[in-house]
């Protein structure tokens, strides 16, 4: 029998994605896995609606509710066996306002309805097995007013329930996604299995098992830009937000990385990128604008690089870069979400390849900076795979 799927924060469906399985990324296949997702929520009209008009999901069954979780009562949501929750990053994110647990809209605490939500389960005579929560690194310096650190409050509280808690600070870019985007992975497995703590260490495995691109592990080859950004001319969704003009203007100034487009002659298929020559892998950013064009506050932080840390703002990555964090935001000053050599933003396809959405992963139904936003947002499909497969190999199988 399959395991039962229910999924709080749901976004767009990256992670649900990621559960399910049964897609293809560039010409690898992630087999669709023993899961089934009866319950999915966001109270974001755009990620409900992009979520809901994806066949990769709802032909599976898979259907999000457009609710406030703070809202529904546990009762309506059906007995699972693992509870996914990307619960509100923003509080706790660097391209953020850093607000931690007293963020004003009261996302910072949104944890406490996954603990609402497994304590009505157990209570009513139903023990959940696991639970995932993902969010970002800024979460482990975040603190609550017991002095503990969120995680470590987490491990606590859901220690109480009876869960073995454990969490580990991973790169995406290690786990089959052409992006460095580091974040927390916090699982808890039900004690009264005896199972123990999770084993992380099964990641690595899987992504070994399955020949998935890494970072670290084997084939970065085909994590870069130069072979991420190849063959989207033509695919759906590939329309760019176009930048503000005082943006826009910096970007040119800024110029193209010094490959140019010539530079894709070096990433044909079976190329070694410890063999690419040193301009694959020199990008850009506004440090590149001769001082004397500089605006007013870029002179500030470069007449003052120990007070601003000398920060990157309006970074381009190279060809032979693995891209940065895309963000909610797409803006150039919170990420590096300009393309290498045309001076303009990613595209919608462009940014979800980044974020290891499969091709025919739909985003047209919503408003175009809409489309960034979720895409931002959403946990990468592939490292959802990596954990769920990781995931359903350390618990029991249901008979």
């Amino acid at each position: 029998m399959p395991k039962i799927i229910a999924s709080l924060f749901s976004g767009c469906g990256g992670l649900d994605l990621g559960f399910t399985g049964g897609f293809t990324f560039r010409g690898q296949f992630y087999d669709r896995l023993n899961t089934e997702i009866l319950f999915a929520n966001d109270f974001d009209q755009d990620a409900q609606s992009c979520y809901n008009a994806n066949p990769l999901l709802t032909n599976n069954g898979a259907n999000c509710l457009l609710a406030d979780i703070r809202d529904i009562d546990a009762n309506e949501i059906p007995d699972f066996d693992i509870l996914l929750a990307g619960f509100p990053c923003q509080p706790f994110s660097n391209a953020g306002k850093r607000q931690g647990v007293d963020d004003e809209n009261g996302r910072g605490t949104l944890f406490e309805e996954c603990h609402r939500i497994i304590a009505a389960k157990i209570e009513a005579g139903h023990r959940p097995q696991a639970f995932l929560f993902e969010n970002v690194r800024g979460i482990l310096s975040s603190h609550v007013a017991n002095g503990n650190s969120v995680p470590e409050e987490i491990v606590r509280i859901m220690g109480d329930l009876g869960y073995d808690v454990s969490y580990k600070l991973v790169c995406a870019s290690d786990y089959g996604v052409p992006q460095k985007r580091y974040r927390v992975l916090m699982v808890g497995i039900d004690r009264e299995l005896n199972l123990g703590h999770f084993d992380f260490n099964l990641l690595e495995t899987i992504v070994r098992e399955n020949n998935i691109p890494s970072e670290h592990y084997g084939n970065i080859e085909e994590l870069v830009l130069g072979r991420i950004l190849q063959g989207v001319e033509n695919l759906p969704d590939n329309e760019v937000w176009e930048f503000s003009p005082g943006t826009q203007q910096t970007v040119d100034l800024i110029g193209s990385c010094a490959h140019g487009i010539e530079g894709f002659q070096y990433f044909y298929d079976g190329y070694s990128h410890a063999n690419l020559p040193a301009i694959c892998m020199e990008g850009k950013s506004w440090k590149d604008i001769p001082y004397e064009m500089l605006t007013p506050r870029f002179r500030n932080i470069y007449d003052n690089p120990k007070r601003y840390h000398a920060p990157k703002f309006f970074r381009r990555f190279a060809f032979g870069e693995i891209c940065g964090t895309i963000t909610a935001s797409a803006q150039p000053d919170k990420c590096g979400i300009t393309h290498p050599i045309e001076n303009r933003r990613y595209s919608v396809r462009e940014c979800a390849r980044i974020q290891s959405f499969p091709d025919n992963y739909l985003f047209s139904t919503i408003p175009l900076p809409a489309r960034y936003k979720v895409i931002g947002n959403a946990v990468p499909p592939i490292l959802g795979w990596v954990m769920a497969t990781a995931l359903l190999r350390f618990l029991p199988i249901n008979e």
